[in-house]
């Protein structure tokens, strides 16, 4: 079976992406998934975190965009169940070809105006490529200053646009700066905490069954 494929994507900086890769490919790895994190950000967020972790899993790959379908192939026989792909913020080449390869794209945002500005340009990219159906937004680093209003407003932004949102916001919390420095997941830093219990641990199992469906259209699209 090919390994699931997941990028996550914002054209606008500081999003959260891959704060958001990291956490989420640790808890596919205790979910019994073996992961590759392929950092295709020239920022190198995601190698620096992996570095940090030392030999600890996941395995973090930081790739050249050429070569990710190379990657993407070869993944199989090292035993790949989950592919993550941390992408660069722009809406350039090496976004569109994760975007195409990707079975998910989980979009994080923040609720200020222009992230959903640049979540706009995001989904843009994402109906060129025809996959605007297997995106899903996460509103991430909300704070408690007007969250009710923003997270309505975050809401209408993608309703207008067609992208559903998690139901698990991220709030802005000290573990997730605390978790990278450390090259740790917040649920490595403390499983009980509400970083990890209330966010981590329910994103992923919200992403994950959101990917069981959207990856049976997925398949049909790409054996025609």
């Amino acid at each position: 079976m090919p390994a699931r494929i997941w990028a996550f994507v914002q054209t606008k900086g500081g999003s959260g992406k891959s704060t958001l890769a990291t956490n989420i490919a640790v808890q596919a790895e205790e979910a019994g998934r073996p992961v590759l994190l392929v950092d295709l950000d020239a920022q190198s967020s995601a190698t620096l975190w992996g570095q940090q972790r030392g030999s600890k899993k996941p395995t973090v790959f930081e790739a050249r965009p050429e070569k990710l379908a190379e990657i993407i192939r070869s993944a199989a026989t090292l035993g790949v169940e989950q592919i993550i792909i941390d992408t660069p913020s722009k809406a350039d080449a090496v976004q569109l070809a994760a975007i195409r390869a990707a079975d998910l794209i989980v979009c994080p945002v923040m609720v200020d105006l222009f992230s959903l500005a640049g979540l706009q340009d995001t989904a843009r990219m994402l109906e060129t490529a025809g996959k605007l159906k297997a995106a899903v937004a996460v509103v991430n680093n909300l704070d408690e200053a007007g969250s009710a209003a923003n997270l309505g407003e975050a809401a209408a932004v993608l309703k207008a646009i067609g992208m559903p949102m998690s139901p698990t916001p991220v709030w802005h919390r000290p573990a997730y700066t605390l978790a990278i420095k450390r090259g740790l997941s917040v649920t490595e830093l403390g499983p009980k905490q509400k970083a990890a219990a209330d966010e981590i641990k329910a994103l992923w199992a919200f992403l994950d069954k959101r990917a069981k469906q959207v990856q049976p259209a997925a398949n049909a699209k790409s054996e025609r």
